[in-house]
Parts: structure tokens; sequence; C-alpha cells
């Protein structure tokens, strides 16, 4: 065999392949025959989820291996499913679909720099997925309230619940409230992550925390199940539309890894009257981007003098609002609910119960702001909704 020259050693320090005398050099794997090498593949990709159900989003996960830097990825559906890649996403690359009725098969192709389609083995996989018919199951009902009062508050209401809020600050380090994610998944529950950055927007805006970011999206990603994140619940009063949206620009795609799920919880009182102001924080690029879209939502007016909007009018009015802006598929979520009165509780409750595509609803179960613990009539009707045959149970765990 011919030596290896110093042209082919430097590509091979720069990562590349290289012919040398009937072999090929490969990064970390020494030399091999030139029919080896044909058959590694340039590319890796998966399915987040293989079974889904119409409407629902199919995501699709892209490793780039060994591909050249001008070359790029096409992806084509059976069903001719529109497939658009996320905005932003690196490391893996991700694409998104909605399910129509049918299962399918996907091809991957790696396109050339001058725009031929490859169709050999090293540059082509085929995924299938499958379209149930079954009904999508109910949403988690969950809960939210201070560390130091939760299980209290969990025998109050007396079992039953599927999520937890968790407000987490990565000012605080990539580990903020990590302990409590775990005891979250311990218990079964879906744990619906809300990371703010110390009250630094401007920081946020400039990528400052992206670093952080990356590491706690890592720390998350490693107990493999599913978990929410979301970025600066109820944005609205704190920065405007166009700060979080450029924060939300970086921030989205960090955590968007593994079992992980990103998506907004804005101020839903906004609904009411202000769409307009809204959609500032919800543009079409984020929209296309979230996994799923989120609100708060309180009832209006004051304990003494209710108002004539409640918590369960946001709803539609958040599907209206993705309806009118193409996303009629997009799971939605409530991140904080409470109210004046046992009606309004049970009212909202129901109203997600009956909801189709909700993730998540999780109660507000303590004091401020525009929030009470739950006692009397209003305890007893959150605990009818926990008991809703409509609602998912905790995850069963070992």
């Amino acid at each position: 065999m011919d030596p290896i020259s110093r042209r082919n050693a430097l590509r091979l320090v720069a990562g590349t392949s290289a012919a040398v005398g009937g072999a090929v050099v490969l990064p970390g794997n020494g030399l091999l025959d030139t029919a080896s090498a044909a058959t590694i593949k340039k590319f890796r990709a998966e399915l987040v989820d293989h079974t889904v159900h119409p409407g629902q989003r199919i995501v699709l996960e892209v490793w780039r291996h060994r591909m050249s830097p001008e070359s790029r990825i096409r992806v084509r559906d059976s069903n001719g499913l529109e497939w658009k890649r996320v905005v932003g996403s690196q490391h893996p690359h991700r694409w998104h679909a909605t399910a129509g009725r049918h299962s399918g098969t996907i091809d991957i192709n790696v396109v050339g720099p001058r725009g031929r389609v490859m169709h050999d083995w090293t540059h082509h996989q085929q995924l299938h997925y499958q379209v149930s018919s079954g009904v999508m199951r109910g949403p988690l009902i969950g809960m939210s309230a201070p560390s130091g009062e939760w299980d209290r508050r969990v025998d109050e209401v007396g079992g039953g619940v599927a999520a937890r809020r968790i407000y987490a600050d990565l000012a605080a380090g990539a580990g903020s409230m990590l302990s409590v994610v775990e005891q979250a998944h311990n218990a079964g529950m879906l744990p619906v992550i809300s990371y703010k950055v110390g009250g630094d927007v401007a920081g946020a805006v400039r990528g400052d925390y992206n670093a952080v970011a990356r590491r706690a999206a890592a720390l998350l990603a490693s107990f493999d199940l599913p978990t929410a994140v979301t970025f600066w619940h109820e944005p609205y009063g704190d920065m405007s539309g166009a700060q979080y949206a450029a924060a939300s620009r970086h921030l989205v795609p960090i955590f968007q890894r593994g079992k992980l799920r990103v998506g907004p919880i804005l101020n839903g009182w906004l609904l009411d009257r202000q769409r307009s102001t809204f959609a500032s924080y919800a543009p079409a690029d984020l929209l296309r981007a979230w996994d799923w879209v989120g609100i708060d939502s309180y009832e209006s007016g004051t304990q003494s003098s209710p108002g004539a909007i409640k918590p369960a009018d946001r709803i539609p009015a958040l599907r209206a609002f993705l309806r009118a802006h193409g996303h009629t598929a997009k799971p939605l979520a409530v991140g904080e609910y409470n109210g004046y009165s046992g009606t309004t509780i049970a009212e909202a409750g129901d109203r997600l119960l009956a909801s189709s595509n909700v993730w998540f609803g999780c109660m507000w179960n303590s004091t401020g702001n525009k929030g009470r613990v739950l006692t009397g009539d209003r305890l007893t009707a959150f605990r009818r909704t926990l008991a809703d045959p409509r609602s998912r149970s905790p995850r069963r765990t070992a």
C-alpha cells in the first residue's frame, strides 16, 4: 500500500475521507477497503414517535455525519405530506409534518451541491410511521404549588395529578429545579418546566444563556421521559413581543431534543380583546417551530366581583387563533388556571377534558395574584376533574 501523502493526512485531520492506494482513510476508523467504505451512511434519521394519531405532529430528526457542507437533505412522504424543516434546528436537524389518516413511508435522500438526488444506500434512508385509528387519550390534568406545600396539596386533591408545573431559572445554572423534575418523573407526572433568566431579558435576546440552556437540555433529556419546556411564561408586561421572539429563536431549538417538547405559555387574557398583541408574541416562524402552544388562564374580575370572561372561554379562543394562522393540529396546553368559584373551576376542567388535542392543563393551587388555594366547593370541583374518566392518569412507574 502506498504511504499516506501529506495532503491526505491533512484531509484526515480535517475529518474528511481520502482514498489511499485502494483504501479509504476515515476519522476514528483507521483504514477501510473501498468496498467497506461505500457502506458507511452519510446521515442518520429517526422518528421521535413511530405511531401517531390523525392530526398529530410527526417529528423527524436527522444527524448529518459525513455529508459535505454544500449538500442538503430532501424529505418525501408516500402520502404526500408536506415536511417542513424547523427553523434554526441543529444537532439534530428536525422536520415536522401533520399526520393524515393513513400510515406511510418517508424517503430521506441527500441532494448534492449541483441538485442531484443521490439514491445509493449511503445517501438514502426509509422510515415508516403508523397512524392509529384509535381515539387520542385525554389531557393530563396537573397542578402547581410551592415545593414546600406540594405533598400537602396532592393529599388534599386526592391524587390523580398527572403533570407538575415547575419554575426554574437559567441564571441559577443548568441544574435549577432539576431535583423537582426528577421527583415529578418518579411520581409518573409530566414535568412542565418554565425557564426564566433572572430578569435579564436583554441577555436572553443576545443569546447569553444559550450555553447554559444546552447543558440544561442535556440534563432534562437524560431522563428519557416526556417533558414540556417553555421559556418565560406570561411574557407580556416583562418584554415586548419582538424581544420574546428574539430570545425564543435562540432557546426553542436548543431544548428540542430527545423527548423534550417546547412551546410557549402566553398571557391568555390577551385573547379577550387584544389578539393583535397576543399575535406579536407568536410570530409565524415560532408557530411553526413550537411543538405545542399554551396559555395561562384566570377568571376575569375579582373575588368580590367576578368578570364575565372565564378560564374555560380562552381554550376555544386559543384554538380559533391557531386555526386562523393555519395550525389546527397544534396541541394546546394550559399552564395555569384557577377560578373564584367551584362552578368556574368545574367549567374549566370540563372544557379541557372535552377539547380535542389538549396535552395538559394545570391548576394553580396557591394563593397569589389572581389564584387562591383550593378549598370547599372549588376543591371539590377540581377533585372531580381529576377523577373524570376522560382525564389521563399519571404514567405508571416500575
